[in-house]
């Protein structure tokens, strides 16, 4: 059997890729920038730059040739965004655009995962103290600036479909019922919803439940729980008690499983889900792969943190500015993935691979260095002398 030759030539043209995001967020999020000779073209090509380079605005202008001063852009920046609720809605809406038409027509039925990620912040509140959230200790701090997201993880289809900014004091249900409403209106199908431990509450399943919605979230006990003292993995149920929430009961699927420590000993581990809807039908193994479709949130989250600016600045809504554009370059990807064409020959099966998400960054970041030009590297000669 031939092996497959791969064409790693890319189906859509750089300027064409540049210019097609820039056009997408001029139309979706309209900036009037004022007392300034800065377009809003320019201020979305210096913010895109920003996120493929990893770097902060200041430093994005200092690279360009012809790019304005990174102190001049972000005074005229910050006053022509709007606040974090108007600013939500429109980054939703650019999501929504970028969804293929079948996901919003409901033609299919697609698993739907709900995340919640940090990202540390070690400033004062620039408003209110209701934008930071508190939560365990990371990078040395444990102020942190929260975002919700929902995609749908269906097959190769890893598309953000809705994101929403945290505040302090909200509840993982509220994140929960926010979230649904969005993907609601959206005309999404939902098949499945897969959740982390961390939304581990008796209202979320009912919520859950009240809506129809199938689900798998993983326990939140521990190994020596006393679920945990059998023989082997188990079909049972869990009732969760709280003093808020009241008493539930849910299904549970007990999967053993074993492990080997350092000295090569098997040690037994267990996996816990609970499980409603048409998931209670599906076997102990059909219960622990279907979960593990979660994990392409994951991804999401990975790919967005490849292409997420960096600031120093208390403004909530350029930070969550940054979250939006790297969830839009990350979508903008998996469009691109999508569009593979498949050339079949006589002897040989030639295939056109598509772009990594690097080669996307790098041809983003390498378009808008031709449009603006790069600062050259000048080396000066240093004469030592030894005496």
């Amino acid at each position: 059997m031939p092996k497959p030759i791969y064409n790693r030539t890319p189906n859509s043209k750089d300027p064409q890729l540049l210019e097609s995001l820039v056009q997408l967020l001029r139309r979706g999020l309209p900036m009037h920038l004022q007392n300034t000779r800065i377009t809003s073209e320019e201020a979305y090509t210096l913010l895109s730059y920003a996120a493929v380079n990893q770097t902060s605005l200041e430093g994005a202008c200092a690279e360009l040739t012809d790019a304005p001063s990174g102190n001049r852009l972000r005074e005229v920046l910050l006053p022509a965004l709007p606040a974090c609720p108007q600013l939500q809605r429109r980054l939703n809406t650019l999501l929504r655009w970028q969804l293929p038409a079948r996901v919003c027509r409901g033609k299919g039925r697609y698993e739907l995962a709900i995340d919640l990620t940090l990202i540390p912040y070690h400033g004062q509140p620039a408003v209110a103290s209701t934008e930071i959230v508190r939560s365990a200790a990371k990078s040395g701090t444990t102020h942190f600036h929260g975002y919700a997201t929902a995609a749908i993880v269906h097959h190769r289809q890893r598309y953000v479909v809705a994101v929403s900014f945290v505040t302090a004091g909200e509840t993982m249900v509220e994140i929960v019922r926010r979230l649904l409403d969005r993907v609601r209106r959206l005309g999404i199908c939902v098949r499945c919803v897969f959740l982390d431990k961390g939304f581990y509450a008796a209202d979320v399943f009912r919520t859950l439940t009240r809506r129809h919605l199938s689900y798998v979230i993983p326990l939140r006990v521990g190994q020596r729980h006393v679920l945990y003292h059998r023989r082997g993995s188990a079909r049972t149920t869990h009732t969760l008690t709280h003093a808020h929430g009241g008493a539930y009961t849910v299904q549970v699927r007990l999967i053993r499983r074993y492990r080997y420590n350092r000295h090569k000993r098997r040690k037994v581990w267990w996996l816990g889900y609970a499980v409603g809807g048409w998931a209670c039908r599906l076997s102990l193994h059909q219960v622990r792969e279907w979960y593990r479709r979660r994990f392409g949130i994951e991804t999401s989250y990975r790919q967005m943190h490849q292409v997420r600016a960096r600031t120093s600045s208390t403004s909530p809504a350029l930070r969550f500015l940054f979250i939006g554009l790297a969830l839009i370059l990350v979508n903008l990807y998996v469009a691109l993935r999508t569009c593979v064409t498949t050339r079949r020959y006589r002897a040989t099966q030639r295939r056109v691979r598509p772009a990594t998400f690097r080669c996307l960054i790098f041809r983003l970041r390498q378009e808008i260095e031709r449009l603006l030009g790069t600062c050259s590297l000048k080396l000066y000669r240093y004469s030592l002398s030894v005496s």
